[in-house]
């Protein structure tokens, strides 16, 4: 055994920056050097030793002396530990790319500690460096004295191992930070998401750490160590990416990782100036801090810059830390994105006639895309969320220039940004469909359609009229939100909750709690939507103030957070219902609260006196708030409405009526329903019977039998649970099961659809709009994408299927489609000729007497399934 002063194949974490921040914690045991053990030099069983020299593309990357065991047998490697009694990492540094191919168990004392199999790698032999791997194995206990035996059982792969590192135990950072609630759900992904983000830290002996296949590229001669970060990528790539990093900067701030994010942020900040950089700064740094080998050059997204912007002047609204806005890497990030890199972007200023000005940022030629939709069918060089960061960025940097006793430039800067949003209100808005536009083209010309993160976004940083344009656009967003991936779906909780849409909210946190994807920024955005989005704070750390507004559902009365950091401040907040809040400050300077909440009521009483509430307006929404200092020690509580919580049942829903009758579903719509506080969904009701919830004002009754009466009523209830009355009632009678009688096949339920791009939809085309073919409208039918399949059993109950098929109107260039009809495995119908938008509308009308299965097929023609949306336009069914 040798004990050297460098940890070699282990990493300690550095915190060089100029900022006053916590650091990672100490070790509390063993304080000794790392302990590195060449294995070639252990007692050895079955083991022989092998030198190589890892190239890559002819450079040497890594010397190695391996300790080489025998394929389809059992080898060990043993040695007597003689270091510091403590908690130890064990890192074991060896080469394998078969599956499962060598099986490793490390014990002490023969007493089992840990055990793990090599995993796929993708190197050519044992002779690529990318098959060098390291497994950790964490808090080991070891005192002089102890055994320590490493055993490889060949399952056919030759083991090979280089060194063994045995290092102080440190683990992750921890957090203070606490929630409780009666809910279960939110306490259980609460707590994930707490857990699984401290451990996404680069700390030292993180087991998810020295995985990267090409791991000696992610260091370089001024990057030697790894820096403060936390994982902003694929959990398979050891790096962070800017838009990632911005998304979870909120969380990491809620969990104490102020240090990692700044280290992060400026980092990128100091890309901008570099050599052809122009502003931009890189996508990804590896752990190390380098420019990570992958995306770091040419991944150019147009939100990314102004991002990153609005997010890096947000940590200063959490701590107050005047390094956000002062430090000078910082600083000339933000002036130069406002300065040059706007004008490259060709944005042009009139502040004395601001008719003339261009205020819209354009994605320049080689940059990637102009919107964080990576996929656009279009090639836009604005989008609406670019637009929107672009708007958040500048509001942020008129709040920096006044924190920097600018007054004057701050105005001239906040006003530009009002102008930004008064020119999307005026120029971005759909009149014909009813929605604003996610992207134009050099051309000028508007998208409206779905387009994913382009569509969304663009409310999450605020664009929009506040009123009734966004509320319909919001439930264009909520019809079209379940075909986006994991990404782009960890927004939706905050965005929801920012327009006190608190069911739809808590609906899309619940499942990014419940589902507990690996990927980085649900860990963070499970604790980060609770504190933004549920609990409503809103830090003013430089001002010493905090505003809050609760957003509960009746699914959770109550909630409380504890050891919220706001600026030097440690908050304890309890929201119960929407009308009761608490907030004690349990340690540090006074901080002034907002208590606000939604609506108008006539008093807000504050620890047990009544006081005349002001209003303001968020997000479009009337808030009534208190200010009250908070001092440290004390608690205030805020309360409105009744003693007992809000007890006012929202207005009873009207204009209930019925519409496309079959034998065994029918379409209701209503009115929406007023509360004082807010109306959170509707309940549908059959007579007595509940027969389903729904947040809007429309609904699906499906499962109905045929030719039988039926009476709808539907009842509003709000955040407190409490439950209007029930609006008209309307009777329908289904329509009858026998021959003859048609059924929509968007009304019955599919045993598969799948599609190479988008979602398949019922009533509406792949991008969300109506289905539309050379002009006509459909109500009825299915929209699609080439290569897409439908599957439907239909046990021989069918005679005939009947459609109109085309390529969407929603395109108009570039799309091939054949499509193709299929009974039981045999093919009925292919299109004579591939179909393009120019296509005449073709009718179908297929014997499909006796088939059980009948699929839908839409190919590509063969030439690449680009703006491929095909439909199948009131499809049906004739027993």
């Amino acid at each position: 055994m040798r004990r050297l002063a460098c940890a070699l194949s282990a990493v300690l974490v550095s915190t060089g920056t100029a900022m006053s921040l916590p650091v990672a914690p100490a070790a509390t045991e063993s304080t000794a050097d790392p302990y590195v053990i060449e294995v070639e030099n252990m007692s050895l069983t079955n083991f022989a030793t092998d030198t190589v020299n890892h190239t890559w593309n002819g450079t040497s990357v890594d010397h190695v002396t391996y300790a080489r065991g025998a394929s389809g047998q059992t080898s060990t490697a043993r040695t007597t530990f003689d270091g510091i009694a403590g908690t130890y990492d064990i890192i074991t540094r060896y080469n394998g790319k078969t599956a499962s191919g060598v099986t490793y168990k490390i014990s002490v004392n023969s007493t089992p500690v840990d055990s793990w199999a090599t995993s796929q790698r993708y190197g050519r032999d044992y002779t690529d460096p990318v098959n060098i791997d390291t497994r950790t194995s964490s808090k080991v206990a070891l005192k002089a004295g102890d055994t320590l035996e490493l055993t490889a059982t060949s399952a056919g792969e030759v083991p090979r191992v280089d060194r063994i590192t045995i290092q102080a135990h440190i683990g992750p950072p921890t957090s203070s930070l606490t929630l409780d609630s009666p809910n279960a759900t939110l306490n259980d992904g609460f707590t994930w998401g707490k857990n699984r983000a401290l451990a996404m830290t680069f700390h030292p002996g993180n087991p998810m750490m020295g995985h990267e296949p090409e791991w000696w590229r992610l260091k370089n001669s001024t990057h030697t160590t790894v820096v403060p970060g936390y994982w902003g990528s694929y959990t398979n790539r050891e790096a962070f990416y800017n838009r990632d990093i911005s998304h979870q900067s909120d969380g990491a701030h809620a969990l104490g990782l102020d240090a990692e994010t700044y280290n992060m942020m400026r980092t990128f900040a100091g890309d901008a100036d570099d050599p052809g950089q122009n502003g931009w700064p890189l996508w990804a740094h590896s752990s190390y801090g380098a420019m990570y080998y992958i995306d770091g050059t040419g991944f150019r997204e147009l939100p990314s810059p102004f991002n990153l912007m609005t997010k890096a002047y947000k940590q200063y609204q959490w701590t107050g830390n005047a390094d956000w806005i002062n430090d000078p890497t910082l600083s000339a990030y933000y002036d130069s994105t406002m300065g040059s890199f706007l004008d490259s972007h060709e944005v042009r200023w009139n502040d004395a006639s601001p008719s003339g000005e261009q205020p819209v940022s354009r994605k320049q030629p080689g940059e990637y895309t102009a919107t964080f939709f990576e996929f656009p069918n279009e090639n836009l060089v604005s989008a609406a969320d670019s637009l929107g960061y672009q708007y958040q960025s500048m509001l942020a940097y008129a709040e920096i220039l006044k924190a920097k006793g600018d007054n004057t430039a701050g105005a001239k800067w906040a006003n530009r940004a009002q102008r930004v949003r008064d020119h999307f209100e005026a120029n971005w808005w759909d009149a014909t469909n009813n929605r604003y536009l996610r992207g134009k083209d050099a051309a000028g010309t508007g998208y409206s359609s779905w387009g994913h993160e382009a569509s969304f976004l663009m409310m999450l940083t605020g664009l929009g009229d506040h009123g009734p344009r966004t509320s319909g656009y919001l439930d264009f967003i909520a019809a079209n939100d379940d075909d986006l991936n994991v990404e782009a779906t960890s927004y939706l909780p905050e965005m929801y909750y920012q327009y006190n849409r608190s069911s739809e909210g808590w609906s899309w946190l619940k499942k990014l709690m419940t589902g507990k994807n690996a990927y980085p920024e649900v860990s963070f955005l499970a604790v980060s939507s609770v504190i933004d989005g549920m609990m409503g704070v809103q830090p003013d750390a430089p001002h010493d103030k905090v505003a809050t507004v609760s957003r509960l559902t009746s699914e959770t009365p109550w909630v409380e957070i504890d050891h919220l950091k706001v600026g030097d401040s440690d908050l304890k907040l309890k929201h119960t219902g929407t009308t009761g809040s608490t907030l004690t400050n349990n340690s540090g300077s006074t901080v002034t609260w907002e208590a606000q909440f939604y609506g108008t009521p006539a008093t807000i009483t504050v620890n047990g006196t009544a006081r005349t509430p002001q209003t303001t307006s968020l997000y479009g929404k009337t808030v009534s708030y208190v200010t009250v200092p908070v001092t440290a020690g004390t608690s205030v509580t805020a309360t409105t409405g009744a003693a007992g919580g809000d007890t006012t049942p929202p207005t009873a829903p009207t204009a209930l009526a019925s519409s496309n009758v079959t034998s065994s579903s029918v379409d209701l719509t209503w009115t929406a329903s007023t509360d004082d506080v807010g109306v959170t969904g509707y309940r549908i009701y059959d007579g007595t019977t509940l027969v389903g919830t729904s947040t809007g004002t429309r609904f699906t009754a499906t499962g109905l039998s045929a030719s039988t009466p039926y009476t709808f009523t539907v009842k509003a209830i709000d955040a407190a649970d409490n439950v209007s009355g029930a609006g008209n009632s309307v009777s329908v009678t289904t329509a009858a099961g026998g021959n003859g009688e048609t059924a929509d096949l968007s009304d019955l339920s599919w045993s598969e659809a799948r599609s190479d791009f988008g979602t398949v939809r019922k009533d509406r085309s792949v991008d969300g709009n109506p289905l539309k073919l050379n002009g006509t409208t459909y109500t009825k039918g299915i929209g699609t994408h080439a290569n897409g399949t439908i599957t439907y059993t239909l046990d021989g109950a069918y005679t005939r299927f009947q459609s109109d098929i085309g390529v969407d109107d929603e395109v108009n260039a570039n799309a091939t489609v054949t499509f193709e009809v299929w009974g039981d495995g045999t093919r009925l119908y292919q299109s004579p000729t591939p179909m393009t938008p120019a296509t005449a509308t073709r009718t179908l009308d297929i014997d499909i007497t006796g088939v059980n299965s009948l699929t839908l097929k839409v190919t590509d023609a063969g030439d690449g399934i680009n703006s491929d949306h095909a439909d199948w336009a009131g499809a049906r069914l004739v027993r």
